[in-house]
């Protein structure tokens, strides 16, 4: 009997759409033993197109010749997504993508159009004979005698597959260099820690990206679009990851005026147009990013015991949001532990450079004026993993340098919070003095245990700075330096959000138990930018340097400034 139009409709090769990540593709790291290495990767998909059916991995050159386009190695491979409704997903590529002649790795995601019938009289759609899942396309085409099982080479598919995403990918590939290079992941070769030979790594911070306007964008952008150009200029100044400090998004960006009141609106669309920043997709692509959140992912300097109603709310859908959007490509959350059953906390390491990346926002005690001297900046379960970390840093890496991130600020203190010596005082500071419990016990550690190159990393004030602290035993004489770095916002065009040196003890003295603490000031940078830092150096002659970029540089970096 012969087949009905529909059915030989069915019957014909399947059809794609290829197109682009709409969000991404976002670096994470690299994990796994030597060969067997992956790259943790995360993308979303428009989510007018709904979910994709799978990624196709394209290793490509740039050619340079007019006009420039990515010419293709070879035909790649593809990696079946599951089609579960959400626009973002995450999954791991192997290392060897990047392996041979390729400048980079082309992200292409296909959409599937071939599966459904619309029936326009009904509003349904019905006949559903192809499969809508690529595993499921390929065992159809092959009589069920193919099984997926990971990445798929290209040549490897059914033949009406194959053709269908080659003719697709070759037309995608017509486009300008410039448009695709946006979904062109560009993997550089790890650094792999020695102790035989110097080595360096350089790593932006950053922090505070306030919302671009209809008539700001240009400069609301300029500092990422900086540190797009640096990573451009690769050779030895290229960077290891981006450490974001807090503020990367505000839903609250109107203080209440005109705010959002829908989920998606107030904690979503924020974070949409962020990552959809051509300068930033420009480096999430090429570098693994490490972020925290803080108040305005939130609520304007949210703490426990906040009148607002909204509160408690706005905690759990900011804490949902950044899990989504700032950890779309990990790293992964920590198991819950004690009190902390829901952790942003985590450890990571960059070329061998060990970091703690502490939550000082959302795990926050309740202080007042009678409860500040116990009040803590997180609970106890993270400052419990904060000081094992610290041991187990000390005994392992010796004086390696071990940077704390946190985007609350841990030196200087606050003029306010310092004032009179009342321990009330404390309530008028959002950082670490803020919480003189937390703030002493963990200065008390580093210096018992003599922990050497302790920098502590943050954001927050709007301002860049660096101070060294000395903290000398009382009883021995014994000295423990350590250093704190903070970057300014990336964009903070408001002058009376921003902090002041005049309101930060740069030259500051103060005891506390058996150990008296005096700050110097070696550097205070006021205005826009971003923080560059660069670690050399071996065993026993560590060397840090830091610099503050500036819209005034022609390009990212200028004076350094040595830290260590």
């Amino acid at each position: 009997m012969m087949a009905s139009a529909r059915e030989s409709r069915f019957s014909t090769p399947p059809r794609y759409l290829a197109q682009l990540p709409w969000i991404g593709p976002i670096l994470g790291e690299r994990f796994g033993a030597s060969g067997t290495r992956l790259v943790r990767l995360a993308a979303a998909a428009d989510p007018l197109l709904g979910s994709p059916l799978a990624v196709v991995f394209l290793p490509v050159k740039k050619e340079t010749a007019r006009p420039e386009r990515l010419v293709p190695l070879h035909a790649g491979w593809v990696v079946p997504i599951e089609a579960d409704g959400s626009a973002g997903f995450q999954l791991h590529a192997p290392e060897k993508f990047w392996d041979g002649e390729a400048h980079g790795v082309l992200m292409v995601l296909l959409y599937d159009r071939s599966t459904v019938l619309y029936e326009p009289a009904t509003g349904k759609a019905s006949n559903r004979i192809f499969p809508d899942n690529l595993p499921g396309q390929i065992q159809h085409l092959s009589e069920g005698k193919a099984t997926v099982d990971g990445p798929i080479p290209v040549p490897d598919l059914p033949g009406p597959i194959r053709e269908e995403i080659e003719r697709r990918v070759r037309r995608l590939l017509e486009a300008p260099r410039d448009e695709l290079e946006l979904g062109l992941i560009e993997l550089e070769r790890e650094i792999a820690p020695s102790t035989q030979e110097p080595r360096e790594t350089t790593f932006a911070v950053a922090s505070c990206q306030y919302p671009a306007g209809f008539l700001d964008r240009d400069v609301a952008e300029s500092s990422y679009r900086r540190i797009a150009h640096f990573l451009s200029g690769k050779g030895a100044g290229a960077l290891q990851c981006l450490v974001l400090l807090g503020d990367q998004v505000y839903v609250d960006a109107t203080a209440g005026l005109f705010d959002p009141s829908a989920e998606f609106d107030r904690f979503g669309l924020p974070y949409e147009r962020l990552l959809r920043t051509e300068p930033l997709r420009q480096v999430l692509r090429r570098v693994p990013l490490y972020a925290m959140l803080d108040d305005h992912e939130i609520q304007d300097n949210w703490e426990p015991g906040d009148a607002d109603p909204r509160s408690a709310e706005n905690l759990r859908l900011g804490h949902k949001s950044y899990l989504r959007y700032q950890r779309m490509a990990g790293p992964p959350q920590v198991p819950a532990s004690g009190d902390s059953q829901d952790p942003l906390w985590y450890e990571f390491d960059a070329s061998g450079l060990p970091f703690f990346m502490a939550d000082t926002r959302t795990e926050r005690g309740t202080r007042t004026a009678q409860t500040i001297a116990d009040a803590c900046i997180m609970r106890p379960s993270q400052f419990d993993a904060l000081l094992e970390w610290l041991d187990r840093q000390n005994q392992q890496k010796g004086d390696t340098p071990k940077f704390i991130a946190s985007p609350a600020s841990f030196l200087p203190r606050h003029r306010r919070a310092a004032q009179h010596g009342q321990p009330a005082s404390a309530l008028r500071s959002d950082g670490w003095d803020g919480y003189p419990s937390s703030f002493y016990r963990l200065l008390t550690h580093i210096a018992a245990k003599d922990i050497r190159n302790v920098i502590f990393l943050s954001g927050d004030e709007h301002v860049s700075f660096v101070v060294s602290a000395d903290i000398t035993d009382k009883a021995t004489g014994k000295v423990t330096r350590i250093r704190s770095i903070h970057s300014s916002g990336l964009y903070s065009p408001f002058p009376f959000a921003n902090s002041v040196a005049e309101s930060l003890c740069f030259e500051d003295d103060f005891e506390f138990g058996d150990y008296r603490c005096q700050v110097a000031r070696l550097e205070v940078m006021p205005g826009d930018g971003f923080a560059l830092l660069r670690v050399s150096g071996e065993p026993g002659a560590w060397s840090v340097r830091c610099c503050f970029d500036r819209a005034s540089d022609t390009k990212a970096g200028g004076a350094w400034i040595n830290v260590v």
